[in-house]
């Protein structure tokens, strides 16, 4: 049995439709929306380019899994969800580790690429399994998605996350003062923490941009412990300015 992943909220709930910003992003540079170098833009690709791209989430995996074995000794998940997968990065070298990984996403032309070369133990789709994973990932892809759906999202992952599994997730919470024009959620700016929005620009971008958005690190643990998850680390996170938090950590079996 499959859940719906991104049911839609009321038009005046959902100031963007990222949907659409990432099935145009799928369809015309799926690598360069995974990761924004130039060299991983469609007209750029080589094979070369390519082996670096998926190397690149190797070794970012490999160390998220040294971070989580050398705090919990038993950490041996044999089984991963990759949430918000894109054309596989991450989702690849789950499934050497787990030999049973679902990377789930919003995109079917990013799916059209994860699945053309497909690699053992790994599945791809766009409605989240109705099971329990041992490791739930989600890396650069919340901080994309407007709050009042993420949260939701957020909660139903955890409701897929097995007992005494483990979470690798990341959000962006707020901006410096040099991307206060950038549309997305609320900012945090200057040194008196004045918090401002500007949601009302994402109206006027076109179909195809990429948006950041930022969470309320209050209510993630909020979903988080109410999951039992309540064994957690935090480490920053900044992409350029936009900073936010990678959440690592267990629920209490």
């Amino acid at each position: 049995m499959l859940k719906t992943l991104f049911g839609r909220p009321a038009a005046d709930a959902t100031p963007r439709d990222t949907d659409a910003d990432w099935e145009e992003i799928g369809r015309t540079n799926p690598y360069y929306g995974v990761l924004t170098d130039p060299r991983f833009k469609s007209d750029n690709l080589t094979e070369e380019v390519l082996a670096d791209f998926f190397r690149s989430g190797a070794h970012g995996i490999a160390q998220e899994a040294d971070w989580l074995k050398e705090r919990y000794s038993d950490f041996a998940p044999k089984s991963a969800l990759d949430f918000g997968c894109g054309v596989g990065r991450l989702t690849r070298a789950l499934a050497a580790i787990t030999g049973d990984t679902f990377g789930v996403d919003i995109s079917d032309s990013m799916l059209a690429e994860a699945r053309r070369n497909v690699p053992e133990g790994a599945m791809f789709g766009r409605e989240l399994p109705d099971r329990a994973f041992d490791w739930i990932v989600s890396l650069i892809v919340f901080q994309h998605i407007p709050p009042e759906r993420g949260y939701p999202l957020l909660k139903d992952l955890m409701a897929r996350l097995a007992s005494g599994g483990f979470v690798t997730l990341q959000f962006a919470l707020y901006r410096d003062p040099r991307h206060a024009s950038v549309p997305g959620g609320r900012i945090v700016i200057g040194e008196d923490f004045t918090t401002v929005s500007n949601v009302g620009a994402l109206r006027s971008l076109a179909k195809g941009e990429m948006v950041m958005f930022d969470y309320d690190l209050t209510v993630i643990s909020a979903i988080l412990f109410a999951a039992g998850v309540t064994d957690i680390a935090l480490s920053h996170t900044d992409h350029g300015g936009f900073h936010g938090a990678c959440i690592r950590g267990r629920r209490v079996a």
